[in-house]
């Protein structure tokens, strides 16, 4: 076999290996052990109720997305902001405006008060609060 052909099975065997390696960052971490069974758990809770649910994921968010047949009632996105001495995770949430005409999106804090917390303090009934939080106030502004 020549060299090149030897570099370059090197070179793929190397990337391979490589891939393999990387780390998971702390917020894909949070995503698969928090995030997700947070999601996971209210899924049954509003099936219960006649809601359909669609939770989805990727290394950068996790969304869930509430629907009362055909009409998404909230869709509760878990992203990551990056900022000067942390990175820290918020929600994006879309739901209905009061008049139920339009979807508004608006960025909320996991947690109440200041936003001094890291990804790490964030726990699964942190998450499910904030998006019953945000769930049943909606629900009450349109009613």
């Amino acid at each position: 076999m020549a060299q090149w052909q030897q570099d370059l099975d090197s070179f793929f065997v190397g990337s391979h290996q490589t891939k393999k390696e990387t780390k998971i960052s702390p917020f894909e971490r949070f995503i698969t052990e928090i995030a997700l069974p947070a999601f996971e758990e209210l899924r049954p809770a509003f099936e219960k109720h006649g809601r359909s649910v669609s939770i989805r994921s990727s290394p950068s968010s996790a969304v869930i997305t509430v629907l009362d047949g055909t009409t998404e009632e909230i869709m509760f996105r878990l992203q990551e902001r990056t900022l000067p001495d942390r990175k820290l995770p918020y929600a994006q949430v879309r739901m209905r405006e009061r008049a139920g005409l339009r979807l508004v999106t608006v960025e909320a804090m996991l947690r109440p008060g200041a936003s001094d917390y890291h990804t790490e303090d964030i726990t699964k009934e942190d998450i499910i609060q904030c998006v019953l939080q945000h769930y049943m106030s909606r629900i009450k502004l349109n009613r």
